[in-house]
């Protein structure tokens, strides 16, 4: 797994604007980081792995001002370093596994690199520094993609769709019964002569789906990456996370997305486990797979649990 060639397509799917520069300084860091930790080890030069960490820090503290400046809507050369470092830290803003690897970090590379100018690292430190940082940085392009993808959608389907909403106002159905209605039109408006079918990521479709449904079904509410606490007696303390849960004021719906075939059966398997566990009855497994803007519906029950799971694939996919 190259991190790095990662990055690079993460950076490539993204909508243009004011962000893209700074996230290409970001990787641009990293990759001289990898070149001193390389130069390092052919070399036997011990003081490439300490300036390979100050490259890594370069790269943290970029990552940081283009999430600034996306999900917090605000310019960061105006802010300093820490100011945002303190932002993020109070507002809640990262997903709980961001935050996990800023944390991680700003604890071990950063503050200590900062603050004792008498520090020198050894190679695994900066292997490790490099690793942590482009995860930190990958996570972070994940829900920047989304925030982008959120916007852009809700703002065209306010301006170019509105009669979707109009139109969904009075359904009388259940909610498992609307939301496969908003997917429907959510495929229509998303993939009906698109061409972009391979720069689509789960970022991005998470994005999309929650700013159409924002939109069209604003009295519903739509989380994403929510982490449920199982039910199971083996052990109380384990979460799951799942990808979508649409619910209102009395009930709920699990969507899984699965962007190929081969995660068609995966996805059904993940589905049942996430309703037993949580006691949501009704989930949706959505294939986001290119072909045409109608959907196929497929039922697969559940009688031990009394669950319905709707599975939802392009027409002209054949399983």
């Amino acid at each position: 797994m190259d991190l790095l060639d990662i990055l690079r397509s993460k950076i490539d799917s993204l909508e243009e604007g004011d962000h893209i520069p700074g996230l290409k300084a970001v990787l641009l860091h990293i990759e001289t980081a990898s070149g001193h930790l390389l130069r390092g080890q052919k070399q036997n030069e011990e003081t490439a792995f300490t300036d390979s960490i100050y490259r890594t820090n370069q790269a943290f503290e970029g990552s940081l001002k283009e999430a600034y400046r996306v999900l917090a809507s605000k310019d960061p050369e105006r802010e300093r370093p820490y100011d945002i470092e303190q932002y993020f830290e109070k507002n809640k803003v990262f997903r709980q596994r961001v935050l996990a690897q800023f944390t991680n970090y700003r604890t071990e590379w950063r503050n200590p690199s900062s603050h004792d100018y008498k520090l020198d690292f050894d190679e695994n430190e900066a292997f490790l520094a490099i690793v942590s940082v482009s995860a930190f940085a990958c996570l972070v392009l994940d829900q920047i993609s989304e925030s982008l993808s959120y916007n852009k959608t809700k703002l065209e389907t306010e301006t170019k769709h509105s009669d979707i909403k109009t139109r969904l106002s009075s359904y009388e159905g259940s909610i498992l019964d609307l939301t496969v209605e908003l997917l429907k039109e959510f495929s229509r408006q998303h993939w009906t002569g698109s061409n972009e079918s391979a720069r689509q990521t789960e970022a991005k479709i998470i994005g999309a789906l929650s700013g159409f449904f924002a939109s069209a079904a604003p009295n519903l509410e739509v989380r994403s990456e929510v982490k449920l606490t199982s039910n199971s007696s083996i052990d109380s303390r384990k979460f799951l996370r799942v990808d979508l849960i649409v619910s209102n004021k009395k009930e709920q719906v699990i969507i899984e997305l699965k962007g190929s075939k081969q995660g068609y059966r995966s996805g059904l398997l993940q589905l049942e486990h996430y309703m037993r566990e949580s006691n949501i009855p009704w989930g949706i497994l959505y294939i986001y797979l290119y072909k045409s803007g109608e959907l196929d519906i497929n039922q697969h029950l559940l009688p031990k649990i009394n669950g319905l799971i709707l599975a939802l694939t392009p027409s002209e996919w054949i399983r």
